[in-house]
């Protein structure tokens, strides 16, 4: 699901604050400027962020364009555009993955957290980066399920730090690219955790976090499509 075309003059409404925000071009990379240009779901897709399944307001044309100017940065500084895992990434870092449909037909990233490496943080966020700039059906502007699963994920294994980066990506440096995030089977010693973590959300951001239990799942993914490690019949899984 993409966000909703808006009318061409919003579009270049919104591109014309960007570049007066842009000044100094050479922060940027050049595609990221070209696709701005020509690119209204890219421009919806930021508009939709601000609005947050709020009702429209009169700055959220403002809030659009400040945004694209802070993620446009962002991805220079991070060589976003520049990673490549395609050809044989780090095994360890394949606990995230993209396999599957949810009940709408959106794409779904698994997230196994119980094989999170710690002392490859650096690694799995830059592969994190990637997996999203290069998700099946980005350049449509379209959204995806997440599925955090947290079977037998206790205090030991849950990394505070980055999960709040986990968050923060989908937050602030991706445009309204998260439709939904499915946490499965939290255990409750992490509620501790969730509250510190959550206070980064807005509000609409919270309603698209959903707890889910065993077999509740599959309200959201088709049950033959729910992986393994969520209890499902799909064998698939991370393999260290």
């Amino acid at each position: 699901m993409a966000a909703a075309p808006i009318a061409k003059e919003v579009a270049d409404e919104i591109r014309n604050k960007f570049t007066a925000l842009a000044t100094d071009t050479s922060k940027y990379y050049d595609a990221d400027l070209e696709r701005i240009k020509s690119d209204d779901k890219l421009v919806s897709r930021f508009l939709a962020h601000q609005r947050d399944d709020k009702p429209p307001k009169p700055s959220d044309t403002d809030e659009a364009a400040k945004m694209i100017e802070s993620v446009f940065a962002w991805r220079k500084e991070n060589s976003i555009r520049d990673l490549d895992y395609s050809k044989d990434p780090d095994k360890a870092l394949t606990i995230m993955y993209f396999r599957g449909k949810d009940s709408d037909g959106t794409d779904v990233l698994w997230v196994e957290p119980k094989a999170f490496d710690k002392n490859k943080r650096r690694e799995f966020e830059k592969y994190l980066m990637w997996l999203v700039e290069n998700r099946p059906g980005e350049a449509e502007c379209s959204q995806i399920t997440i599925v955090l699963a947290l079977s037998d994920v206790g205090l030991t294994e849950a990394d505070v730090d980055f999960i709040k980066y986990f968050i923060n990506l989908f937050m602030y440096y991706t445009a309204d690219v998260m439709k939904k995030m499915l946490i499965h089977n939290m255990h409750w010693l992490l509620n501790g955790i969730w509250k510190l973590v959550s206070v980064l959300l807005s509000e609409g951001a919270k309603k698209r976090v959903i707890f889910v239990k065993n077999k509740e799942i599959n309200k959201h993914i088709p049950e033959a499509s729910v992986l393994a490690c969520c209890g499902g019949p799909d064998p698939y899984r991370f393999q260290a």
